[in-house]
């Protein structure tokens, strides 16, 4: 009974998934009715502030377009934030199992994190291209440094006596940090996870401006040119409810993975 507990619970994960969804979907009910709300009572002009029903409006117009660029975008976060999570995850493990290496290349990492992103674009555009490439790098560059920062604390937070304890019956440093550390660590890495996945959706739009490629970045860019505002409006209201989805899957696959917590 105790191993059936400790497995995960699909039909758990599921209901915690919809409610989160479900959470989403009420944010976003309460901010377009304070958003009708507030055009109407300060009756702003439509170049600065459409109301909702404009920006359906232009949603169903330029469906198309819009999904067109949303796919593009989409791919280049996941992608990106799949490539940063897998580096965090190697580079953590690297860290806890070899101080020297920790000492040798963690000053090189705050390194990165310190230089900003749009002074480097221009050298990523010419590595790797104006595309697609860019904005995975883009999105790995700033989705890398928390889930790395947030692992290494979760792997280090491990009591010593636990440690101790499986040094004494024999297990090897590898069975230490699989047994002990990561399930002690999985808390960190989820917390990691929630904000590199918000942040992946804004590298992904800052890639998009800086380059000006197709995205959803790309189309807030031009829609603003062409004072599409309505259009504007949309493509960021989809870039919000990415960032709120991504951060309310997360959410809910950290309860699911780790209900024996409780």
């Amino acid at each position: 009974m105790s191993g059936q507990r400790l497995m995960p619970r699909p039909a758990g994960a599921i209901s915690a998934t919809l409610r989160s969804l479900a959470g989403v979907a009420v944010a976003i009910a309460v901010f377009v009715a304070l958003w009708a709300l507030v055009v109407h009572q300060f009756q702003i002009p439509a170049y600065m502030l459409p109301d909702p029903a404009g920006v359906w409006q232009a949603l169903l117009s330029h469906r198309t377009k819009l999904g067109r660029n949303f796919w593009f975008t989409a791919q280049s976060a996941l992608a990106g934030l799949a490539i940063s999570t897998t580096f965090a995850i190697a580079l953590a493990l690297a860290f806890i199992n070899s101080p020297a290496v920790s000492r040798a290349t963690f000053p090189l990492v705050i390194a990165l994190r310190t230089v900003p992103v749009i002074a480097v674009a221009p050298l990523i555009t010419l590595m790797v291209g104006r595309g697609f490439a860019t904005s995975v790098v883009v999105v790995t560059i700033v989705s890398f440094f928390p889930l790395l920062v947030n692992l290494m604390r979760g792997l280090g937070s491990v009591d010593p006596g636990m440690v101790e304890l499986m040094r004494v019956c024999g297990a090897s440093r590898w069975q230490q940090i699989w047994v002990v550390r990561v399930p002690c660590a999985m808390p960190y890495f989820f917390a990691g996870l929630r904000v590199a996945g918000s942040a992946a959706i804004l590298g992904a739009l800052l890639a998009e401006w800086l380059t000006g490629m197709k995205g959803l970045g790309y189309l807030i860019i031009e829609s603003a040119e062409l004072r599409e505002t309505e259009l504007m409006w949309v493509a960021l209201f989809i870039g919000m409810t990415m960032a709120l989805v991504v951060f309310a899957i997360t959410s809910a696959a950290e309860r699911a993975t780790l209900h024996w917590k409780r």
